[in-house]
């Protein structure tokens, strides 16, 4: 994920005075560049997640009017898996939540064979409401999933957000289209809420939910690198403003204290191309053409300059400073076993 999708998430927890290099550091997030060059991959996002609500003793990450302990994480996972039914270890988990804190409120819905899934946050600031509402709706999702035991399909994603960097795609925990809306949550077949649970809670429940949801994105049903290069050639503000559901002229006003227009679309150029060069090995003309240009030759001028790199040191980059997945996961596992000790 890009890098300042990132930094947005830690913004909570430096308001409480926790380093940002630090946070980084703990994350084995590499700050080589500190912009969209750094790509985030999701086991460091679990990570930094973990660190962010261990340091300021808060899993509302500092995005909320009131905290939540964090030990209240590996109790819902446990609880969940004490129920009969998925719609017993959601209203389960809950109502857990809603006893905790005002912060972060789970509402569980049914449309006729749809079941929908809601999250609501208490936050002072509009922009920190969406940013934990999307962590919890990941975080839930990753509960049912440990719940079930396997992959649970979604049927569509909705985020307050304007600026997910998600929006027109498929979203980078849950793997199923998002689309602007009123209410951050998600929609799935009615049918799931009768499934009954797969396992019982281990020695390690968080450690075990973040394994299943790391194989299950490593399977790569999250990636579509060439959907994401070929979308970010051809972005309009049309395109942004219709994503959001708003006017373009609406679109551009909220852009125009980030840079306008013109900064949101070098944005997604950069992180599209550096992506594919440190994935794949395509070829630079390959590349340049997917991303609309004429040749490859210019494709170089604009990651030079937007960037102070050539494609061929981005790709030499990648061997020697990609963070050891293993070593990550080792982390986690650690941070797992002292939370649910």
């Amino acid at each position: 994920m890009p890098f300042d999708w990132i930094t947005r998430q830690v913004s909570g927890v430096l308001r409480q005075g926790l380093s940002f290099e630090q946070v980084m550091a703990a994350s084995l997030i590499d700050l080589r560049h500190g912009d969209n060059r750094d790509l985030v991959g999701p086991a460091q996002y679990l990570l930094l997640c973990m660190n962010t609500a261990l340091g300021i003793d808060d899993a509302a990450h500092g995005l909320a009017r009131s905290r939540i302990d964090p030990a209240y994480t590996a109790l819902g996972l446990r609880i969940a898996l004490g129920c009969a039914t998925l719609e017993d270890a959601i209203l389960s988990v809950a109502r857990l939540y809603r006893t905790a804190s005002s912060a972060v409120q789970i509402e569980l819905k049914t449309e006729h064979d749809v079941a929908v899934l809601n999250v609501r946050t208490d936050s002072a600031r509009g922009a920190d409401a969406v940013l934990l509402e999307d962590i919890y709706l990941s975080w839930i999702f990753m509960h049912c999933m440990y719940f079930l035991g396997a992959a649970m399909p979604i049927l569509e994603v909705t985020t307050r957000d304007p600026l997910h960097y998600n929006l027109g795609r498929r979203h980078f925990a849950v793997d199923a289209p998002v689309r602007h809306g009123p209410v951050t949550g998600m929609r799935f077949s009615r049918a799931l809420l009768g499934r009954r649970g797969f396992r019982r809670a281990g020695a390690n429940p968080h450690w075990e939910c973040f394994r299943l949801w790391l194989d299950f994105i490593d399977e790569g049903a999250w990636r579509d690198d060439s959907a994401t290069l070929a979308d970010a050639g051809r972005l309009r503000l049309k395109d942004v403003a219709e994503r959001a559901a708003v006017s373009t002229s609406t679109m551009r006003r909220r852009l125009a204290t980030t840079g306008g227009f013109r900064h949101v679309r070098e944005r997604a150029l950069v992180t599209a191309a550096v992506r594919r060069l440190r994935t794949t090995n395509d070829s630079v003309e390959a590349i340049a053409a997917e991303l609309g240009y004429s040749d490859a030759r210019s494709l170089r001028r604009f990651l030079k300059a937007a960037t102070g790199t050539t494609p061929q040191q981005i790709r030499a980059e990648r061997m020697p400073s990609d963070p050891d997945d293993g070593a990550v996961r080792s982390r986690l596992q650690a941070i797992g076993a002292m939370m649910g000790a």
